[in-house]
């Protein structure tokens, strides 16, 4: 029996399937790349710095730090270890904060960015703390990239000022803070933002497939 041809119909549904389909759900992928855009990156003198080619300037750089988590273990933030990070602090003023961000880190956060390394730092002291419960089962069922650790009001004041971060007016608590591999400030993003809070696993996506070298300049974000 001969080959049939196929009809019309068959034919553009044939033609749809191979070429106009892969198409468009390849230029839906671009437009959805794009909705989000590249994370600006912050400048030695606290100027949010949008990217660009060629001679770049001093960015700001995290300093190291190291302080001893809930367990005792040394925390150590260090250079040049090719992680991102995800750092958050909250004051003793907001006690009631603690267990609500501890949740959303844990269920929201971590599971879409789980090449992220997350210290979460909190006012206080094992002896005056604000847990009704021991927060280092469910953290430790979340990751193992995650510590937790006490600072003074001293310390607290210092790493606010080492963030560059400042408590929100509003809100009580100051914003998280994302951290590329070159321990740069990409993102500050404040919880209390529904949108932002949600693009917080895709900011960290783009830092992750669209890390900056030093190769790369940059133009002041216009505010």
């Amino acid at each position: 029996m001969g080959d049939q041809a196929l009809s019309p119909p068959k034919k553009k549904v044939l033609y749809i399937g191979l070429f106009i389909a892969p198409f468009l759900l390849a230029m839906a992928l671009i437009f959805m790349g794009k909705g989000l855009g590249t994370l600006p990156i912050m400048g030695e003198g606290g100027e949010w710095l949008q990217l660009k080619r060629k001679n770049p300037p001093k960015y700001y750089t995290v300093p190291e730090f190291k302080l001893n988590d809930f367990e005792g273990e040394l925390v150590h933030f260090k250079h040049s270890d090719s992680i991102l990070y995800l750092l958050t602090i909250l004051p003793k003023s907001k006690p009631e904060e603690w267990s609500k961000h501890l949740l959303y880190v844990g269920d929201k956060i971590i599971p879409r960015a789980t090449n992220v390394r997350v210290i979460s730092l909190f006012e206080g002291s094992h002896e005056n703390n604000m847990w009704k419960e021991d927060p280092i089962p469910y953290t430790k069922t979340k990751s193992d990239k995650w510590s937790l650790a006490y600072v003074n009001q001293d310390q607290f004041n210092e790493y606010l000022s080492m963030f560059r971060i400042s408590i929100n007016d509003s809100t009580g608590i100051p914003p998280y803070v994302l951290v590329d591999k070159d321990e740069h400030i990409r993102a500050f993003c404040d919880i209390n933002d529904a949108k932002i809070a949600r693009d917080i696993p895709k900011m960290f996506k783009l830092l992750n497939n669209q890390y900056v070298s030093g190769k790369l300049d940059i133009k002041k974000v216009k505010r």
